[in-house]
């Protein structure tokens, strides 16, 4: 549901009004004409028990552009990896990973994962999944993965070139769906964006870095 107008905040992004089809390509004329906005994710959170713990500070940049056409919109991400990770074992191997949280009601979530009367949204991208999963959460330890077939409705773009990561994640702007936001235009939601390197870091689950809230501002 839309938050109160913030789009003069420092932390905003604009997703601008493009007339006409985007596609997933990353060279769609489309992104040349979106600024791109440079967010840092700065919090390490890790998880313990039934506890989220801020480990602290630690900077790593995602760049974002957004758009949509009135029907569709579309989430443009990059980030600096040395290597791609896209291999899962059970122990020592972790795929590289990345989520976008967006409150499902007006009223402000914690942003490790909401609360029971606080939901939110959740599109988890991971490097060896076949598509992006919606999430729903209600606090920690309560997310789960939607199985209706109305939020089964996200496609995707993945790429890792030069040590960047490139992922462009698309979803319509309404849907019919409990377990999804619908975006309004003219109207700003809080966002917040979480980051997973694979590998051997042990960065899964609970262990991330994090954004602060950020503020999406449909324009």
């Amino acid at each position: 549901m839309p938050d109160h107008d913030l789009s003069g905040s420092s932390r905003a992004i604009t997703a601008v009004y493009i007339q006409g089809s985007v596609t997933l390509d990353p060279l769609d004329p489309a992104w040349i004409q979106t600024p791109e906005t440079v967010i840092t994710l700065s919090r390490r959170i890790h998880e313990t028990g039934a506890k989220m713990v801020d480990m602290g500070n630690e900077n790593r940049r995602i760049k974002v552009k957004v758009v949509h056409n009135g029907t569709d919109i579309f989430f443009f991400y990059q980030w600096d990896e040395s290597t791609p990770n896209v291999t899962v074992n059970d122990y020592s191997l972790f795929a590289d990973a990345f989520a976008m949280e967006i409150p499902l009601i007006t009223e402000v979530s914690p942003i490790w994962m909401g609360a029971k009367d606080k939901p939110v949204n959740i599109i988890y991208w991971r490097a060896d999944l076949a598509r992006p999963e919606n999430i729903v959460g209600g606090g920690i330890g309560t997310t789960q993965i939607s199985s209706d077939t109305e939020s089964q409705n996200i496609r995707h773009y993945q790429n890792w070139a030069n040590g960047v990561w490139t992922v462009i994640i698309t979803r319509p702007m309404t849907t019919a769906s409990h377990n999804q936001v619908s975006f309004v235009r003219s109207a700003t939601y809080r966002l917040a964006l979480a980051n997973w390197k694979g590998g051997s870091d042990a960065e899964r689950g609970g262990n991330k870095i994090i954004s602060d809230w950020l503020y999406l501002f449909i324009k």
